[in-house]
């Protein structure tokens, strides 16, 4: 698909005009500063990360060979304060001072998510396996509705073994009904009415906003070509930030085009991240706000008004983009003894994965349908790093909360990246009922995002915030973990504070496996690692100071040490 022809949507009427390329040109400094790249749901993407190699000797059986890289202190959420002057979750301090025991079975932490590379050199052993089904004999050995389901389920994959990668936000399903309803002449409630009227304001905005985006990268690969075809009819074939600054010219135009490509360089660094960019806004456009892409009724073939409806998906976990849900599992879990990669928090674990989540906004029936694959086969705790800002069937999920919370599984969910107050605009999926106000489903945890240092940048400028609707912080920022192909990268958001918390809870169950959800998140509130007085920026408002104290329920970060501890002098 071109860029310039996205279905679906009405782009004329939203289309902005944007500056022409000789403008841009002719003053290169007035190129504005990129935004982060982010994934949709505004996880910060950093480049994979090549790790140094180290000699080491073996210390264990389960250690590799001697030509495995190793990571030197690149996993600082596992850093302390006290040991290391991080503001992270001492988690390595509890390895090094207290005294564990692996005697207990595994903790299952299910991690409901895009899918994982369970093949990925710093996971193994770390993957669940259903001991009950006998692996790809084509049934259902052990009655469960899924069949051949080894190491959890794929709810967003067809039964012929495909996929879905892109889907729609969930605004633009909602859009999508609004019109057919105007179309069909259906009467509309005038509260209904009122709601759709504000979404479809909303959705035209961000198309708008995304369209103009989309234009200036395009623009940006155009004046890059167009400068770097003229440099060359002056025989400047070098188009590196070193070639580029050896020219030495009185010809005006080259001037501006050195200028430019120059401008372009320190701006992103490289020429590919502005094709990257132009790409990514591309796909918003051609997947996540197109009416008409409707990859669902294709592909998993399920019945979309039937939310009891189990069975349908398969049973590859991995997907065809399962780089955020790896590099989820890896913080909770990669291998700590391997000498390779990184060290996840929790050792005796095991991730059960659940793919539920697309490059567009998850559906409410396949998290639903997760949340109760995860409490009937053993799982204790629940990692959701996903969210949306619509939930139309909020009220039959929070039904597969409720019976996650009543089986004493623990709910650990990301508060969001959109530097937004959750206490006045609400994200979703969330705590409180719908049908029943004032009734909140009580082993949930929100959790937001925290920075390595002390001071007012201790929040991280992206996460979502509330002083009734966010729990508890935690490490958040350039997290180093897995990503798929034996490979690493630093991410930065929400979806990966969430995963230090479930980490800390699976590492806590693993020395008191008695302890219940409700218990946990009471033990994890209550030892974090307070900030008495210290004032930071405020992320929707960074020009305005608050005291840390005011973003959370807690006003803390996540600290095992101190929960650990505290469970030791108890017993």
């Amino acid at each position: 698909m071109k860029l310039n022809q996205v279905k679906g949507v009405t782009l004329s009427a939203l289309f902005l005009s944007i500056c022409s390329a000789n403008t841009f040109a002719a003053n290169p400094t007035q190129l504005p500063q990129p935004e982060p790249m982010t994934n949709i749901k505004g996880v910060i993407i950093e480049e994979p990360v090549q790790l140094k190699q180290k000699t080491q000797k073996r210390r264990s059986k389960r250690s590799v060979p001697l030509r495995a890289p190793v990571v030197e202190a690149n996993d600082w959420y596992n850093l302390s304060p006290e040991e290391d002057n991080i503001e992270g979750s001492s988690v390595n301090k509890v390895y090094n001072q207290l005294s564990l025991t692996n005697k207990y079975k595994p903790v299952i932490v299910a991690v409901i998510d895009s899918g994982v590379d369970i093949k990925h050199e710093d996971l193994q052993g770390k993957i669940w396996e259903n001991s009950r089904e006998i692996p790809n004999n084509g049934i259902d050995d052990d009655g469960n509705g899924y069949v051949d389901d080894i190491h959890g389920w794929n709810f967003i994959g067809g039964k012929d073994g495909r996929h879905v990668n892109y889907d729609t936000l969930e605004i633009t399903r909602e859009y999508a009904k609004y019109q057919a309803l105007l179309a069909s002449g259906a009467y509309i409630p005038a509260k209904k009415k009122a709601y759709y009227e504000e979404l479809s304001k909303t959705f035209q905005d961000e198309v708008k906003e995304t369209t103009e985006t989309r234009d200036r990268y395009v623009n940006y690969q155009a004046q890059i070509k167009e400068n770097k075809a003229l440099l060359s009819t002056y025989n400047y074939n070098d188009f590196s930030k070193e070639g580029l600054s050896s020219i030495n010219s009185d010809i005006e135009e080259v001037v501006v085009a050195r200028d430019f490509l120059l401008k372009i360089l320190d701006l992103f660094g490289k020429y590919e991240k502005v094709d990257s960019r132009a790409e990514y806004y591309a796909n918003k456009l051609a997947y996540n706000y197109n009416t008409e892409f409707d990859p669902r009724t294709d592909i998993v073939k399920d019945n979309p008004n039937n939310f009891w409806e189990t069975g349908y998906g398969n049973n590859d976990v991995t997907g065809p983009d399962s780089d955020h849900g790896t590099h989820v599992s890896g913080i909770i879990a990669a291998d700590r003894h391997n000498d390779i990669g990184i060290k996840g928090i929790a050792e005796n674990v095991k991730i059960m994965v659940l793919r539920a989540v697309p490059n567009g906004d998850e559906r409410d029936k396949d998290i639903a349908n997760a949340v109760r694959y995860a409490v009937d086969n053993g799982a204790s705790i629940i990692n959701m790093s996903f969210g949306k800002s619509y939930s139309p069937n909020k009220a039959k999920l929070d039904l597969a909360f409720e019976y996650a919370s009543n089986a004493g599984v623990l709910l650990v969910h990301a508060a969001g990246n959109d530097s937004n107050n959750n206490d006045e605009k609400p994200r979703y999926p969330n705590r409180n009922f719908k049908s029943f106000p004032g009734y909140k489903i009580s082993n949930w945890l929100d959790v937001g995002a925290s920075s390595a240092n002390k001071g007012e940048d201790l929040p991280a400028s992206f996460t979502n915030f509330g002083k009734r609707t966010v729990d508890i912080f935690a490490p958040g920022v350039k997290i180093l973990s897995t990503i798929p192909g034996n490979q690493y990268a630093k991410y930065s958001g929400t979806s990966m504070a969430t995963p230090v918390v479930s980490g800390i809870a699976a590492l806590t169950l693993s020395q008191y496996p008695y302890l219940d959800g409700y218990y946990l998140k009471y033990m994890l509130l209550n030892t974090g690692r307070e900030y008495p007085g210290l004032e930071v920026k405020q992320p929707d408002t960074p020009e305005t100071k608050v005291e840390f104290s005011e973003l959370s329920k807690t006003g803390s970060v996540a600290d095992a040490y101190t929960l650990l501890r505290n469970f030791k002098q108890g017993q």
